[in-house]
């Protein structure tokens, strides 16, 4: 019996593992030595041209997303959004970059049981010649100084573009790369 429950939690452990590898995380930089607590009203500024022609993301329906969803995060994080006379604006872009992806070798572990037997598998997979293309969604968002719009901070992450994409999944997708990026702002 202990031996079943140690297997299952091996298994739960490498899955938990593989799925944490596969999580993005954002870039980001900032002007060290910036005193970031000083900041506490953000004027949002959408972007003045689109970053892409991509008409997946070049649309009013997606800039209003991103807008409101930097809003709400700068909301909870405490933040005033206002029109004018601002600590600091906000900026942000979105763009699209292609990517190959060739497939791989690798060992997966499989784990079953019926009754009172259990059993573990491991397998190989040999690489292929397949190449895959593929596109993603880039956020990047600045914060500047509103005197003089030095750069102060900026953070950009991705996500996969999928085709048959709904308003809920877009809109979901936009939240999650907000709220990735923006993680990180102001840094600690």
């Amino acid at each position: 019996m202990f031996d079943c429950q140690l297997l299952k939690l091996l298994g739960v452990s490498g899955i938990s593992v593989l799925l944490l590898a596969c999580a993005t995380t954002a870039n980001v930089d900032y002007r060290e030595g910036y005193d970031f607590s000083s900041i506490h009203t953000i004027r949002l500024v959408s972007p003045a041209r689109p970053g892409t022609s991509d008409t997946r993301i070049n649309s009013p329906l997606v800039e209003e997303r991103i807008s409101k969803a930097i809003t709400d995060h700068l909301l909870t994080q405490g933040f005033e959004v206002v029109d004018a006379n601002a600590d600091a604006s906000m900026t942000w872009q979105i763009a699209t970059r292609s990517g190959l992806e060739g497939n791989d070798s690798g060992i997966s572990v499989g784990f079953g049981t019926f009754g009172r037997h259990s059993a573990v598998g491991i397998g190989y997979g040999f690489p292929g010649y397949d190449v895959d293309s593929y596109d993603e969604s880039v956020l990047t968002v600045d914060v500047q100084k509103a005197a003089d719009d030095t750069l102060l901070w900026r953070g950009s992450s991705s996500r996969r573009l999928v085709d048959g994409a709904t308003p809920e999944s877009i809109t979901k997708t936009v939240h999650e790369l907000v709220s990735e990026v923006l993680a990180n702002f102001p840094p600690r």
